[in-house]
C-alpha cells in the first residue's frame, strides 16, 4: 500500500474527530472539535445538521492539512446512532436532528411497554425500544409536527448525513439501519413495524442497507478541490460508532465481547443470527460488513456515574483536576473491602434502557447509616456500575469468554478495572486508547477501496490485563444477588414517582 493514508471521521454527540492513519494504524494527524447539543426544552436533545456538517468539514480540513494530500486514498465515517435525521425533497435538513438521548417520547415509550407494543416491535428488530430511537421520534413528529413529517423525503442517521455531504449520494449501512424498523430474520424493512407505532409505511424514505465497507461514492469534485484531495478518493458507506469501535478493536468474530465504560456503558458481543426470543433485552445491530449480529446492552450510566459523584465533592479534594480527584477517590475506596461497608448504589441517574427499559427509574444509595463515608459511596458507585454490566451479561444469557475487552474512559481507572474483573469473574483486557472508533472508521474507509482487511486490523494494541481475585469474586456473587433484589423492590417506588409527576 506504499504511503497510502486513510482518513477516519468519528461524529460523536459532543465532539467530532478526524484522524489520518497509515496502513499500520499509526495516527499521523488528527483534529477534534466540540459540537453543541441543543436543549430547547427540558429533556430534549438536538443538533443543527448544517452546523454539524460545517464542523465536520473544518475538522477534516485541519487534519488533512498536516499530511501530504497526495497520499490520501479513502475516507470512512462512523457516527452516533439512532435519533432522527430528516431531509426534504431537495435533500436539505428539515429541522434540527433529534438525538439518541432525547427524552421527549418517554411517556409514549412507557405506554408502548404497558400495552405490549414494544414487545411486538422487538420481534422484528430484536431491540427493546427507547425514547431516542427513530420510531419513537417519528411518532412524536406525527403527533406534534405533522407538516414536518409530511415534508420528509429521506430518513437518515448521523453518519449518513455526513456521507451524503461528502459524496452527494444517500446511503446507509446495516448497523445503523437495524433499529427499529428492520426485520432481521427476513432482511427487509417491515411495514408491520411502522403500523405497530401508528405510522404509515415509511420504508421508501429509508435507504436500502449496504455493507459499511462498500463505496458510497467518490468525493464531490468541488469538495475535493476545497480540501486539496483527488476526486477519486473513495468514501465508504460507513457505520454506527459502536460498530466502528469494535472494528478498530479487532472484535469481529462470534464470541468476541467488549465493555465500553464511557459516558454511558455498553456490553456488546458478536453472535450469529438467531430467532427472536419471547422477551428481548437491549438492542441488536446487524454487523456492518459480515452476516453476524452485534448484540448490545447499553445502560444509561457508565463513567458518568463516577463523574457525577466526583462533581458533588470538588472542594473535598482540594479543587484538583478531574484525573487527580479520581485518583484521590480511588485511594480512599481502595482501603475498603468489597461491598462498600453495606452500601449499594443503583446507577439509574437518567433512567435505564438495558438490561431493562425503565425511563422513570431513578438512582439511589441503599444501606447507608450514620457511619457511611464518601469512600463507601465512591466504591459503591463503581461497584453499582459494574453490577449493571454483569446484569446485562446475565440478561443476554451468554457465557463470558475467558477475557473481555474494556475500553472507554473507565479503562484508564486501574482500580475500577480490578473491581470489574472481580465482579464479573473474568480477566479484563483494558485498552485506554481513545481512537478505536476513529481507527475503525479509517479501516472501513480503506476497505471500500480494497486497501485493508477490517476483520484483521494491522495495528498492535497496548493492553493491560486484570485477573479476578477468587475471594472478591465470591463476595460479589452474593452482593450481585442483593443488587437484583433491590432493583425488583425499587420498581414500585419508580411507579409511584412516575404517577406523581
Amino acid at each position: 500500500m506504499g504511503n497510502s493514508l486513510f482518513i477516519g471521521v468519528d461524529v460523536g454527540t459532543t465532539a467530532i474527530k478526524a484522524g489520518v492513519y497509515d496502513a499500520q494504524g499509526k495516527l499521523r494527524a488528527s483534529d477534534r472539535k466540540p459540537m453543541k447539543v441543543l436543549r430547547p426544552v427540558e429533556g430534549w436533545s438536538e443538533q443543527d445538521m448544517t452546523v454539524l456538517w460545517e464542523t465536520t468539514l473544518s475538522c477534516l480540513s485541519a487534519a488533512i492539512s498536516q499530511v501530504d494530500v497526495a497520499d490520501v486514498r479513502t475516507i470512512g465515517v462512523c457516527g452516533q446512532g439512532d435519533g432522527l435525521w430528516l431531509l426534504d425533497a431537495d435533500k436539505k435538513p428539515l429541522r434540527n436532528a433529534i438525538l439518541w438521548n432525547d427524552q421527549r417520547a418517554t411517556a409514549q415509550i412507557a405506554n408502548w411497554i404497558d400495552d405490549g407494543t414494544s414487545d411486538k416491535l422487538a420481534q422484528f428488530c430484536q431491540t427493546a425500544n427507547w425514547p431516542g430511537t427513530a420510531g419513537a421520534c417519528l411518532r412524536w413528529l406525527a403527533d406534534e409536527e405533522p407538516a414536518t413529517l409530511g415534508a420528509a423525503a429521506h430518513i437518515l442517521f448521523c453518519k449518513d448525513w455526513i456521507t451524503y455531504c461528502l459524496t452527494g449520494e444517500i446511503s446507509t449501512d446495516f448497523s445503523d439501519a437495524t433499529i427499529p424498523f428492520y426485520d432481521l430474520e427476513n432482511q427487509r424493512y417491515a411495514p408491520e413495524a411502522f403500523a405497530l407505532l401508528g405510522l404509515p409505511d415509511l420504508s421508501e424514505k429509508l435507504a436500502t442497507p449496504r455493507r459499511a465497507t462498500e463505496a458510497a461514492g467518490a468525493l464531490r469534485p468541488a469538495l475535493a478541490q476545497q480540501l486539496g484531495l483527488s476526486d477519486d478518493v473513495s468514501i465508504a458507506v460507513g457505520a454506527l460508532d459502536l460498530a466502528g469501535m469494535m472494528t478498530g478493536l479487532g472484535l469481529n468474530t462470534p464470541g468476541d465481547m467488549c465493555f465500553i465504560l464511557g459516558t454511558t456503558a455498553v456490553f456488546s458481543y458478536i453472535a450469529p443470527p438467531a430467532a427472536a426470543a419471547d422477551t428481548i433485552d437491549g438492542a441488536t445491530v446487524h454487523h456492518p460488513f459480515t452476516d453476524d449480529w452485534i448484540r448490545v446492552l447499553a445502560p444509561q450510566s457508565g463513567a458518568s456515574a463516577f463523574d457525577w459523584f466526583a462533581g458533588l465533592h470538588p472542594s473535598a479534594f482540594g479543587g484538583l483536576s478531574a484525573g487527580e480527584i479520581a485518583e484521590q477517590i480511588n485511594e480512599m475506596a481502595a482501603d475498603l473491602a468489597p461491598g462498600s461497608n453495606g452500601v449499594t448504589f443503583l446507577p439509574f441517574l437518567t433512567g435505564e434502557r438495558a438490561p431493562f427499559v425503565a425511563p422513570h427509574a431513578t438512582a439511589s444509595f441503599l444501606g447507608m447509616t450514620s457511619k457511611t463515608s464518601k469512600a463507601d459511596m465512591a466504591r459503591a458507585v463503581m461497584e453499582g456500575a459494574s453490577f449493571s454490566l454483569r446484569h446485562c451479561m446475565q440478561s443476554a444469557a451468554v457465557d463470558p469468554s475467558d477475557t473481555i475487552t474494556l475500553t472507554g474512559g473507565g479503562a484508564r481507572n486501574k482500580f475500577w478495572c480490578q473491581i470489574m474483573a472481580d465482579v464479573l469473574g473474568v480477566t479484563i483486557v483494558a485498552n485506554a486508547a481513545e481512537d478505536h472508533g476513529l481507527w475503525g472508521a479509517a479501516l472501513i474507509g480503506a476497505a471500500s477501496a480494497g486497501l485493508a482487511d477490517p476483520i484483521r486490523p494491522a495495528r498492535v494494541e497496548d493492553n493491560l490485563h486484570y485477573t479476578p481475585d477468587p475471594t472478591a469474586h465470591a463476595t460479589y456473587n452474593r452482593l450481585f444477588e442483593n443488587y437484583l433484589q433491590m432493583i425488583a423492590l425499587s420498581r414500585g417506588i419508580w411507579d409511584i414517582q412516575r404517577k406523581a409527576t
